[in-house]
């Protein structure tokens, strides 16, 4: 009798200090989560909300369509065969993408990959910049860049997506961003150059005297890590240019695929690719993640997991659906917020593992990224 009643005791006093979450603790917590300007990382999730073909699902599609129509080797033929039976087995295309070694092969790959998603981007480039078509995420950035200090105006943001939806949308809003490049037709990689494209002169007054002096325009440091639809390899530089659809022989295409594969290509362009994001993640306390599902285990490197797990720095994620990863992350991620959809309609689920279980708005739909705007930003 007496072990029954501790065990119970034990359980009543667990009960008692697991605390439940409510509407309004949550949304002080993610209010107060933008007192600070966070790193902010989106990915997939922002552009199939503008359209589904930006997925995983289409392009898997494309390239079994394409990839057949070339003159392949039996070896080439082997490899594509057991990637589209990983592919049966339910195996998700980035770990399918493992079966391919073949380097000729993988620039098919690359190379299609590229003409499916600039196929997409074409489709909704013009009502992005028109207005017609809406950005989900802009209104959330341009509320981000307007909290900038005055003495710290770049807001951190990184992107493994190749297309330009964001850069179409950043460009609509009048929201002055660089993605390192600077330069005309062919532009060069030098973060430092083309910051000094965002500054403007200014006069301050000092005593009676009215002196000029150079400052720094509010602005996005957009990192395009694992390469863009319009980023190549060009005479040994890394250049940005629009002007090669399909480049030619002696242009190499820098983006990289999903696999293994692609971690081999991200240390031959490290510097290029990631030296800055990787200053970046270090310098930062907080993170945002928009539409990431935690696939890429090359971006949520051991940085970003010793800040959110051991150093418990605070970080939202917003996205449609949660996954395995994500479940595994907020069990150890203490000050990690999750929004999500709910799996059986429109409506938002919000976790943190600091409490007992979900939290359900039945009314709320802000896993969508401009009604979480407008409902916690406030804008």
């Amino acid at each position: 009798m007496y072990r029954f009643s501790a065990v119970m005791f034990k359980v009543l006093l667990f009960k008692k200090d697991v605390m439940k979450l409510t509407k309004e603790i949550a949304y002080q917590a993610l209010q107060d989560f933008f007192n600070q300007i966070p790193f902010v990382l989106f990915a997939t999730g922002t552009s199939c909300a503008v359209d589904l073909d930006f997925g995983m699902t289409s392009l898997e599609r494309y390239l079994k369509d394409e990839i057949p129509k070339f003159d392949l080797t039996p070896d080439q033929a082997l490899e594509w065969a057991n990637l589209v039976e990983a592919l049966v087995l339910n195996s998700d295309f980035e770990s399918a993408m493992n079966a391919v070694q073949d380097i000729d092969l993988l620039n098919r790959i690359i190379e299609k990959t590229a003409e499916h998603v600039s196929n997409t981007d074409k489709k909704s480039a013009f009502g992005i910049l028109n207005g017609d078509i809406p950005w989900p995420a802009i209104n959330m950035f341009k509320r981000l860049v307007e909290k900038l200090p005055e003495n710290n105006k770049q807001l951190h943001v990184a992107t493994p997506n190749y297309d330009l939806l964001a850069e179409y949308a950043f460009a609509r809003a009048k929201i002055p961003y660089t993605t390192g490049f600077w330069g005309g037709v062919l532009r060069c990689l030098d973060w430092a150059q083309a910051e000094r494209q965002l500054t403007y002169a200014a006069e301050v007054v000092s005593g009676k005297k009215k002196q000029r002096t150079t400052r720094y325009l509010k602005h996005i440091r957009l990192y395009k890590v694992h390469g863009s639809l319009n980023t190549f390899q060009f005479n040994n530089q890394v250049v940005e240019t629009d002007i090669w659809q399909k480049p030619p022989d002696v242009v190499n295409r820098l983006m990289i695929t999903p696999g293994t594969s692609k971690h081999q290509k991200l240390h031959d362009y490290r510097d290029a690719l990631l030296g800055e994001f990787d200053k970046a993640i270090k310098k930062s306390s907080s993170f945002l993640f928009l539409g990431f599902g935690f696939n890429d285990t090359q971006l949520v490197n051991n940085a970003i997991s010793e800040k959110l797990i051991n150093q418990k720095s605070p970080a939202i994620i917003i996205t449609r659906s949660t996954n395995e990863r994500i479940d595994t992350l907020l069990k150890d991620s203490k000050n990690t917020w999750m929004v999500c959809k709910n799996d059986v309609n429109n409506s938002t689920r919000i976790f943190n593992s600091q409490y007992d279980d979900w939290l359900v708005l039945p009314d709320k739909e802000i896993w969508q990224f401009d009604k979480f705007t407008t409902e916690i930003m406030g804008g």
